[in-house]
C-alpha cells in the first residue's frame, strides 16, 4: 500500500514566534516582516498602504449592524438563518420574472429548451437565492452565468445534466487527486471549510483541468443543504513550499468560474511567510466588493503561527494536512473523500450497493449512522434524530407539493450527513453496506408516509 505523504514541501526555512507581553511586535513573524519590509521598493511600500487602507475603508463604510454582521461571521458566531419559508415562494417568483426578462439569447434559455425540468427545479434554484442572500436579481444574473461556464467546461450536451466523476477525464482526476483544491472539516459554526494549497498544483495540470475540478468540488459541496445556508470559509494557504510556483496565473479564469457557483462565501483567510506574497493578494482585496471584502484576512507567519491566527477565528488547528514534523502533506483524508465519491456516484448510477468492491473496507456503524436492520426498529442516535425530524416536519410533508416533498426528503438526507451519518443496512453474516441515494430516498419518503398516516 502506497504512503500517504505523498508531497513534500521544498526545503524553506520556518521561523516560529513567541508572542509575549510585550505585544506583537517582538514576536518573530513581526520581525520577520520587518526585515523583509526594509527590502521592499517604494512602490511596494505603497502597494502595502494600499491594502491597509482597502480594510480599513471596507470596515468603516458599514454601519455598526453590518460590521456587527460581518465580525459575527468572520468569527463563526453568526446566527443561522431559519425563516426562509416564509418568504421563499416569493423569491422564486422574483427569480422568474428576471430571467424571463434577461434569458433572450443565452446559454440558459438553451439549457431551458433542452430541459425545462432541469433548469425550473425549486431545489435548484433556491440553492441560487441562497448563494445570493435571497437577491432575486442577483440569483438570476448568477444563473444565467453558470451555464455559460458549464457550457465552457463541459459542452453543451452536458448543460441539463449532474456532473459527475464519470464527465472528468483522467487529466480531471490526476488533478482532483493532487489536492491543490480539497475540503478541510467544518468551523466551530458548522461551516464547511476549503483548503486551497497553490503549491500542490500539478506541471502537467492545464488550466482546464484546474477549472473542471474546482467545478466538481463546489457543486459537490452544494449537494448540503446546510452548506447552501451557512455558507463555507476558504482558507488559502501559500506557506512555505505551497507557495505557487506558476505566479498565479489563471486567477481570472478561476474566478470566473467561482463567481457562477452559487457558493456563498462567509470569510476568506489568506496565508503567507513571505511579504512579497503578502503584497501580491492585495489584488484578491481589491477585487472584491466592500462588504465582502470586510470579510477577508491576511495572516502572516509559518505555519503554526497562520495556525494559531486561523484558531482564533474558529477554525480548528487540526484543519491543515501538514504534518509539522515532517513538512509533509497527508492527502489521506482527501484521497478517502474522492474514493467515498466514487463508490456513492457508482451507487446512484444503479449499481447494487450490496455487492463489495475488491478490497471494500468492512463498515463499521457509528451512534450518527441511520441503520436499516430487516424491517425492525432501531434505537441508534442517528435513527432516533430522523425519526424527531420526520415527526416535526411530516405536516408540511403531508400537505406539501411534488416538489416540497422531494425538497423535505433532500433536507433529511443532508442532516443525517452533516452529522458525520451514513444509512447503513445489515446484510447476510452481520455486514454493514450502503444505501444509494435512490434507496435512501425511498426509505425517508416512506417514513414521512407512515408518521402522517399514524395521526
Amino acid at each position: 500500500m502506497s504512503s500517504v505523504y505523498d508531497h513534500s514541501f521544498n526545503n524553506h526555512s520556518s521561523c516560529f514566534g513567541i508572542f509575549n507581553e510585550r505585544g506583537i511586535a517582538n514576536s518573530a513573524p513581526m520581525r520577520q516582516e520587518l526585515q523583509q519590509l526594509n527590502g521592499l521598493t517604494g512602490v511596494d511600500r505603497q502597494k502595502k498602504k494600499e491594502m491597509d487602507d482597502l480594510l480599513a475603508e471596507a470596515m468603516k463604510t458599514l454601519t455598526f449592524e453590518e460590521r456587527q454582521e460581518q465580525q459575527e461571521i468572520l468569527h463563526g458566531v453568526e446566527a443561522t438563518f431559519t425563516n426562509e419559508s416564509t418568504f421563499i415562494d416569493n423569491s422564486l417568483i422574483d427569480l422568474e420574472n428576471h430571467l424571463a426578462s434577461t434569458k433572450s439569447g443565452t446559454v440558459y434559455e438553451m439549457a431551458e429548451a433542452m430541459d425545462l425540468g432541469y433548469v425550473g427545479d425549486r431545489a435548484f434554484r433556491v440553492m441560487f437565492l441562497r448563494g445570493n442572500r435571497y437577491d432575486a436579481k442577483a440569483a438570476a444574473d448568477q444563473m444565467l452565468n453558470f451555464f455559460t461556464i458549464k457550457q465552457e467546461l463541459f459542452g453543451s450536451e452536458k448543460l441539463v445534466k449532474d456532473i459527475t466523476l464519470d464527465d472528468l477525464d483522467e487529466d480531471d482526476i490526476a488533478c482532483l487527486k493532487t489536492g491543490r483544491i480539497q475540503f478541510a472539516g467544518k468551523d466551530r459554526s458548522g461551516r464547511q471549510i476549503i483548503l486551497n494549497l497553490p503549491g500542490l498544483r500539478n506541471e502537467k495540470t492545464t488550466v482546464q483541468n484546474g477549472l473542471r475540478t474546482r467545478y466538481y468540488l463546489s457543486m459537490s459541496m452544494l449537494e448540503s443543504e446546510a452548506n447552501q445556508i451557512r455558507g463555507f470559509v476558504v482558507i488559502v494557504h501559500t506557506v512555505s513550499g505551497m507557495k505557487d510556483r506558476f505566479g498565479g496565473s489563471a486567477y481570472y479564469q478561476n474566478a470566473r468560474v467561482a463567481a457562477a457557483i452559487p457558493t456563498r462565501m462567509a470569510s476568506m483567510h489568506v496565508c503567507s511567510d513571505d511579504i512579497k506574497e503578502h503584497l501580491c493578494h492585495n489584488c484578491i482585496i481589491k477585487a472584491a466588493p466592500l462588504k465582502l471584502r470586510a470579510n477577508c484576512r491576511l495572516h502572516f507567519g509559518s505555519h503554526t503561527e497562520c495556525l494559531n491566527h486561523l484558531s482564533t477565528y474558529g477554525i480548528p488547528q487540526s484543519f491543515l494536512p501538514i504534518e509539522l514534523s515532517t513538512n509533509q502533506i497527508n492527502l489521506h483524508r482527501h484521497l478517502k473523500w474522492v474514493e467515498s465519491r466514487f463508490k456513492m456516484e457508482k451507487s446512484d448510477r444503479g449499481a447494487p450497493s450490496e455487492i463489495a468492491t475488491p478490497n471494500e473496507p468492512i463498515i463499521s456503524p457509528t451512534e450518527n449512522d441511520v441503520l436499516v436492520i430487516g424491517g425492525g426498529k432501531c434505537n441508534n442516535t442517528g435513527n432516533n434524530r430522523l425519526r424527531a425530524l420526520v415527526k416535526d416536519f411530516s405536516k408540511s410533508y403531508e400537505f406539501g407539493s411534488v416538489e416540497s416533498r422531494k425538497a423535505l426528503v433532500n433536507r433529511a438526507m443532508h442532516s443525517v450527513h452533516d452529522n458525520e451519518g451514513r444509512f447503513l443496512k445489515q446484510h447476510e453474516g452481520g455486514v454493514w453496506k450502503d444505501l444509494s441515494k435512490s434507496e435512501i430516498r425511498k426509505l425517508i419518503a416512506q417514513a414521512f408516509r407512515n408518521s402522517y398516516r399514524r395521526k
